[in-house]
Protein backbone atom coordinates (compact mmCIF):
# COMPACT_ATOMS: atom_id res chain seq x y z
CA UNK A 1 0.00 0.00 0.00
CA UNK A 2 0.85 3.18 -0.77
CA UNK A 3 2.01 5.85 1.84
CA UNK A 4 1.71 9.25 -0.55
CA UNK A 5 -0.38 11.29 0.78
CA UNK A 6 -2.24 12.51 -1.70
CA UNK A 7 -3.00 8.80 -3.03
CA UNK A 8 -4.54 8.33 0.56
CA UNK A 9 -6.35 11.42 0.70
CA UNK A 10 -8.01 9.97 -2.65
CA UNK A 11 -8.96 6.72 -1.15
CA UNK A 12 -10.55 8.63 1.84
CA UNK A 13 -12.46 10.26 -0.95
CA UNK A 14 -13.73 7.27 -2.90
CA UNK A 15 -15.05 5.62 0.42
CA UNK A 16 -16.50 8.92 1.48
CA UNK A 17 -18.49 8.78 -2.41
CA UNK A 18 -19.35 5.35 -1.84
CA UNK A 19 -21.29 5.98 1.21
CA UNK A 20 -22.87 9.02 -0.08
CA UNK A 21 -24.00 6.95 -2.81
CA UNK A 22 -25.16 4.15 -0.25
CA UNK A 23 -27.15 6.91 1.55
CA UNK A 24 -28.73 8.77 -1.53
CA UNK A 25 -29.64 4.57 -2.34
CA UNK A 26 -31.35 3.63 0.75
CA UNK A 27 -34.97 4.63 0.87
CA UNK A 28 -36.95 6.82 2.97
CA UNK A 29 -38.33 4.07 4.95
CA UNK A 30 -35.12 2.56 6.48
CA UNK A 31 -34.28 5.07 9.06
CA UNK A 32 -31.82 2.71 10.75
CA UNK A 33 -30.09 2.65 7.50
CA UNK A 34 -29.93 6.28 6.99
CA UNK A 35 -29.10 6.98 10.68
CA UNK A 36 -26.06 4.29 10.46
CA UNK A 37 -24.99 5.63 6.91
CA UNK A 38 -25.11 9.38 7.80
CA UNK A 39 -23.30 8.89 11.15
CA UNK A 40 -20.55 6.55 9.34
CA UNK A 41 -20.46 9.71 7.19
CA UNK A 42 -20.27 12.35 10.10
CA UNK A 43 -17.24 10.14 11.32
CA UNK A 44 -15.16 9.78 7.89
CA UNK A 45 -15.67 13.55 7.10
CA UNK A 46 -15.05 14.63 10.75
CA UNK A 47 -11.26 12.31 10.58
CA UNK A 48 -10.32 14.00 7.63
CA UNK A 49 -10.99 17.38 8.09
CA UNK A 50 -9.13 17.01 10.98
CA UNK A 51 -6.14 15.00 9.00
CA UNK A 52 -6.43 18.33 6.59
CA UNK A 53 -6.34 20.86 9.38
CA UNK A 54 -3.96 19.39 11.84
CA UNK A 55 -1.51 17.18 9.89
CA UNK A 56 -1.85 18.27 6.04
CA UNK A 57 -2.19 21.46 5.44
CA UNK A 58 0.63 22.29 8.92
CA UNK A 59 3.40 20.09 7.58
CA UNK A 60 3.38 21.84 3.74
CA UNK A 61 3.36 25.28 4.97
CA UNK A 62 6.58 23.95 6.94
CA UNK A 63 8.03 22.43 3.69
CA UNK A 64 6.95 25.24 1.99
CA UNK A 65 8.24 27.66 4.16
CA UNK A 66 6.29 30.61 1.55
CA UNK A 67 2.85 31.79 3.13
CA UNK A 68 2.05 32.98 -0.35
CA UNK A 69 2.69 29.96 -2.29
CA UNK A 70 0.36 28.81 -4.88
CA UNK A 71 -0.34 25.67 -3.20
CA UNK A 72 -1.23 27.36 0.22
CA UNK A 73 -3.80 29.91 -1.68
CA UNK A 74 -5.58 26.75 -3.12
CA UNK A 75 -5.86 24.97 -0.26
CA UNK A 76 -9.27 24.42 1.09
CA UNK A 77 -10.88 25.23 3.65
CA UNK A 78 -13.63 23.05 5.07
CA UNK A 79 -15.49 24.86 7.80
CA UNK A 80 -19.11 24.85 6.26
CA UNK A 81 -18.80 20.54 6.28
CA UNK A 82 -17.32 20.69 9.47
CA UNK A 83 -20.78 22.62 10.51
CA UNK A 84 -22.90 20.54 8.67
CA UNK A 85 -21.48 17.58 10.56
CA UNK A 86 -22.45 19.44 13.90
CA UNK A 87 -25.35 19.77 13.04
CA UNK A 88 -26.09 16.04 12.37
CA UNK A 89 -24.37 15.16 15.81
CA UNK A 90 -27.74 15.27 17.79
CA UNK A 91 -30.46 14.53 14.84
CA UNK A 92 -32.22 11.26 13.92
CA UNK A 93 -33.61 10.73 10.33
CA UNK A 94 -36.84 10.59 12.19
CA UNK A 95 -36.18 14.37 12.34
CA UNK A 96 -37.88 16.91 10.46
CA UNK A 97 -34.86 18.05 7.78
CA UNK A 98 -32.71 16.02 8.61
CA UNK A 99 -32.48 14.33 4.75
CA UNK A 100 -32.63 18.00 3.79
CA UNK A 101 -29.39 18.71 6.02
CA UNK A 102 -27.66 15.01 5.12
CA UNK A 103 -27.92 16.12 1.07
CA UNK A 104 -26.49 19.69 1.72
CA UNK A 105 -23.56 17.55 3.31
CA UNK A 106 -23.04 15.63 0.88
CA UNK A 107 -23.11 18.77 -1.74
CA UNK A 108 -20.82 20.63 0.45
CA UNK A 109 -18.59 17.49 0.62
CA UNK A 110 -18.58 16.81 -2.89
CA UNK A 111 -17.50 19.82 -3.95
CA UNK A 112 -14.93 20.29 -1.90
CA UNK A 113 -13.49 16.39 -2.76
CA UNK A 114 -13.87 17.50 -6.27
CA UNK A 115 -12.03 20.80 -5.79
CA UNK A 116 -8.96 18.82 -3.60
CA UNK A 117 -8.48 16.80 -6.32
CA UNK A 118 -9.35 18.80 -9.42
CA UNK A 119 -7.15 21.95 -8.04
CA UNK A 120 -5.30 21.30 -4.77
CA UNK A 121 -4.48 17.73 -5.27
CA UNK A 122 -2.03 18.46 -8.57
CA UNK A 123 -0.45 21.80 -7.26
CA UNK A 124 0.86 20.30 -4.14
CA UNK A 125 2.32 17.22 -6.32
CA UNK A 126 4.06 20.12 -8.22
CA UNK A 127 5.54 21.78 -4.92
CA UNK A 128 6.21 18.99 -2.92
CA UNK A 129 8.82 16.27 -3.83
CA UNK A 130 7.88 12.25 -3.91
CA UNK A 131 9.73 11.64 -0.41
CA UNK A 132 8.06 14.67 1.28
CA UNK A 133 4.49 12.74 0.21
CA UNK A 134 5.16 9.84 1.32
CA UNK A 135 6.23 11.48 4.60
CA UNK A 136 3.19 13.17 4.96
CA UNK A 137 1.46 10.15 4.00
CA UNK A 138 2.59 7.97 6.59
CA UNK A 139 2.37 10.84 9.55
CA UNK A 140 -1.63 10.97 8.25
CA UNK A 141 -1.55 7.14 8.56
CA UNK A 142 -0.25 7.43 12.50
CA UNK A 143 -2.81 10.37 13.25
CA UNK A 144 -6.07 9.02 11.77
CA UNK A 145 -5.90 6.37 14.23
CA UNK A 146 -6.34 8.62 17.36
CA UNK A 147 -8.28 11.39 15.49
CA UNK A 148 -11.45 12.50 17.06
CA UNK A 149 -14.44 10.85 15.39
CA UNK A 150 -17.08 13.81 16.16
CA UNK A 151 -16.34 17.18 16.22
CA UNK A 152 -16.85 18.78 20.10
CA UNK A 153 -20.19 20.40 20.55
CA UNK A 154 -19.75 24.53 21.29
CA UNK A 155 -21.17 25.04 24.85
CA UNK A 156 -24.26 27.36 24.74
CA UNK A 157 -23.87 30.58 26.56
CA UNK A 158 -27.11 29.45 27.94
CA UNK A 159 -25.55 25.84 29.41
CA UNK A 160 -22.89 27.38 31.16
CA UNK A 161 -24.98 29.88 32.56
CA UNK A 162 -22.49 32.69 31.51
CA UNK A 163 -24.15 35.77 30.40
CA UNK A 164 -24.69 36.03 26.24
Amino acid sequence: MSSDAIVLLKQEHKELQRLFRAYQATGEGDLDGRAELAEHIVHDLTVLSYLYDEVLYPLVVALLQDPAHEVLRGYQDHRPTDRLCEELVDRSPGDPGFDAAVTALISAATREIEQDERVWFPLLRAAVGRRELQEIGTRLLAVRETAPRHRPRPVSDAATGAPG
